[in-house]
């Protein structure tokens, strides 16, 4: 009983051991999380745009008693903002979890880390300052882990390195933070689902989706 406690403790922080035998499966991709998190990331924009106007609108009104309802709005649509773009970030977690699982499990690795589970994809990915330098390297085992699956089964769909890595990249810049890196991910994360599904296509012997 105890063993079988410490073995299902280790998947979970360590990640399932690879067994040659059995062959990959690949999941279906974690579409409903990535479409939040774009919608929620637009939202953010556009609270952002109103936050701005309802700023200027106070610095017009310095010397009147609008000022103070004028400031409050201002800083009431930036904290939604913010708000909203935690709440994608979360969902673009989730959907990072789900395709790092399609993944083959010996590639599951971000730099020197073999063997990264859930708890340590999370976990990481949850550390200011490691986390942008942890989610390159899951960008790049991504990509990694799909072409090593399209040697096996030979998806057409491009697996965009670059695209990724960018994305993650602007993404520590200020202000870029908010209005591009969130697009340019959905961007890279929409290229992956659709090779995800042509995987699953081809796999089950129906036609390429197109």
């Amino acid at each position: 009983m105890d063993a079988d406690i410490e073995k299902g403790l280790e998947s979970v922080l360590l990640g399932p051991k690879a067994d040659p035998a059995v062959a990959h499966e690949v999941r279906p991709p974690a579409r409903s999380a990535r479409r939040a998190a774009l919608a929620l990331s637009a939202t953010a924009v556009a609270f952002s745009f109103v936050c701005g106007a309802t700023a200027r609108r106070a610095l017009r009104n310095m010397e009147n008693d609008e000022l103070t309802i004028w400031l409050v709005l201002a800083l009431s649509f930036l904290l939604g903002a913010l708000l909203l773009r935690m709440c994608a970030a979360v969902c673009e977690l989730v959907w990072l979890e789900r395709t790092w699982h399609n993944v083959p499990v010996a590639l599951r690795k971000v730099g020197p880390v073999d063997r990264v589970g859930t708890f340590m994809l999370v976990g990481f990915s949850l550390v200011p300052g490691v986390a942008w330098f942890w989610k390159l390297g899951l960008v790049a085992g991504i990509v990694d882990g799909f072409e090593h699956i399209r040697a096996e089964t030979p998806f057409r769909a491009p697996i965009p390195r670059r695209l990724g890595l960018a994305a993650v990249i602007v993404g520590w810049i200020p202000g870029l933070n908010v209005y591009l890196a969130p697009f340019m991910w959905e961007v890279f994360a929409t290229r992956v689902d659709a090779a995800c599904q042509e995987i699953l296509a081809l796999r089950a012997g129906g036609d390429r989706p197109g």
